[in-house]
């Protein structure tokens, strides 16, 4: 049954964790390219302590958690979980506007901090910077740590970060042009699905400790044919990813739908926004062609199909010796 739940906080530490690799990368890449590279020091000192405190503030909201019981207990599950949706959708749409021209909001910021020879102003930006991606993982986790269990949010959380990590130091050896602006896309419709669930579990708790009392009436009640409880997995796991429930009140289900429609216009109408414009790795990959440089990504294709016409070539020619 673990394996089932920790899925949730594995979505969720995959995606935040690309994303802090993803900006340290870039600082560090931009700064090695520039003929700073002696700096990169202080990008790896920001993000260790950013890692550090992340952890401290994950712990802080998990021993708070344990803490409450009763009435406090479900206040407290749910005002953290509509936090956590609130943020998790800025973060969302935020993400998807900025995986266009990430490099260059990063590339100003740097030449602002470093041209100016602060030291500890780049220290205090790469900690912000992958600060922020911690503590929204905190957050997530905690949310997710209410459709399963802390340990198997925890352990969802930290093998997603793992499985991030070796994304991040595999894909530049194996020569793999990722376009990020469909990686964010993709997450992102999971990540909405995973709040829709989170938003109506969170008023679930408020409904639970009487600060909502409107539309408390079940809309169904499917606890005897297919639970959401542990003891049907694929219920489980519908609960954890798409907040499913064998027994919503009124109120949840209309959250529910109302946040997902919400957001389907939303993302609509971002990805009409980013439709023909090109993403820093895009611009990058069409100069490469234009200069006749190598890009990132390997064109099994036209390589066997090149090497196929020299043999062909080859062969053709041989033969026309002989005769």
């Amino acid at each position: 049954m673990a394996a089932v739940g920790i899925i949730p906080g594995l979505v969720i530490g995959l995606r935040e964790g690309i994303e802090a690799a993803l900006i340290v990368g870039l600082i560090a890449g931009y700064l090695s390219k520039t003929d700073r590279g002696s700096l990169n020091r202080y990008v790896i000192v920001g993000g260790i302590l950013a890692v550090f405190a992340s952890i401290a503030a994950a712990g802080l909201l998990v021993a708070l958690s344990i803490g409450f019981e009763g009435t406090a207990e479900q206040l407290f599950e749910g005002i953290t979980a509509i936090a956590a949706v609130a943020v998790l959708t800025f973060m969302i749409f935020w993400m998807m506007k900025a995986s266009v021209e990430i490099r260059r909001h990063f590339q100003d910021r740097i030449d602002n901090v470093a041209g100016r020879g602060e030291v500890f102003g780049l220290i205090g930006f790469a900690f912000v910077a992958v600060f922020r991606e911690g503590l929204e993982t905190a957050l997530f986790m905690l949310g997710a740590a209410s459709a399963t269990t802390t340990t198997d949010a925890v352990a969802g959380v930290a093998l997603g970060i793992g499985i991030a990590v070796l994304l991040a130091l595999a894909l530049p050896r194996l020569y793999i042009r990722v376009s990020l602006k469909r990686f964010f896309q993709v997450t992102s419709v999971i990540l909405i699905l995973f709040a829709a669930g989170l938003f109506a579990r969170g008023v679930h708790e408020l409904q639970e400790a009487s600060v909502i009392q409107a539309g408390s009436a079940p809309v169904y009640d499917l606890s005897g044919v297919f639970s959401s409880g542990e003891n049907n997995p694929i219920g489980y796991l519908l609960r954890g990813i798409l907040g499913y429930s064998d027994s919503p009140s009124q109120l949840e289900v209309a959250v529910y739908f109302g946040f997902l429609a919400l957001c389907a216009f939303l993302f609509l109408f971002a990805v009409l926004r980013q439709r023909g414009v090109k993403t820093d790795d895009e611009e990058d990959a069409a100069v490469s062609e234009g200069d006749g440089t190598s890009t990132a990504t390997i064109d099994v294709g036209a390589e066997v199909a090149e090497k196929l016409s020299s043999f062909v070539k080859t062969n053709v020619k041989t033969v026309k010796q002989e005769i």
